[in-house]
């Protein structure tokens, strides 16, 4: 599946690309249009150019706050009601340790605003993915995290001649 990538005010664009392409890639998702926006009134147009022609599209914006700062024009733009403590309503949150994502669907696309900070965004990743994977039919996952016996390799290493 063909997704996009939208970079709204980012700054770490090309490790954020490297790490979003190479973590979606999993899932077969395939990252085949980016756009960068730095002027304010180009996050509308630029969305939806991507919106109209890809049924996944990964926001990364510059997040000086909690959450990005391209969260609220786009709840506005899609008339996303917020509660009083300004989250929106019916929207997944993508928890990271100090920011929050969102992901965003319809009936048949979905929009994950991810932090311009790769650390963030790759702890808001797996979650977004296996929505993802639910909503889409996708097919798999990423590989378990390789465990290291590091006794095991202190041991080896002392008992060298």
């Amino acid at each position: 599946m063909n997704a996009g990538l939208l970079f709204y005010f980012a700054r770490k664009t090309s490790l954020c690309q490297k790490q979003l392409s190479r973590y979606t890639e999993y899932y077969d998702i395939t990252v085949s249009n980016v756009k960068i926006c730095a002027k304010e009134e180009g996050l509308r147009p630029a969305m939806g150019n991507l919106i109209s022609s890809l049924p996944v599209v990964f926001l990364v914006g510059d997040s000086p706050e909690g959450r990005p700062s391209c969260a609220l024009p786009i709840f506005a733009t899609l008339h996303i009601p917020l509660t009083s403590s300004g989250e929106p309503r019916g929207v997944l949150r993508l928890k990271g340790t100090e920011k929050t994502g969102y992901l965003i669907e319809s009936l048949n696309q979905a929009i994950v605003i991810l932090p311009d900070l790769p650390a963030e965004m790759m702890q808001m990743l797996p979650q977004a993915c296996e929505r993802l994977k639910e909503k889409f039919g996708l097919e798999g996952e990423p590989p378990a995290p390789e465990e290291i016996d590091y006794e095991a390799l202190v041991e080896s290493s002392m008992n060298r001649d």
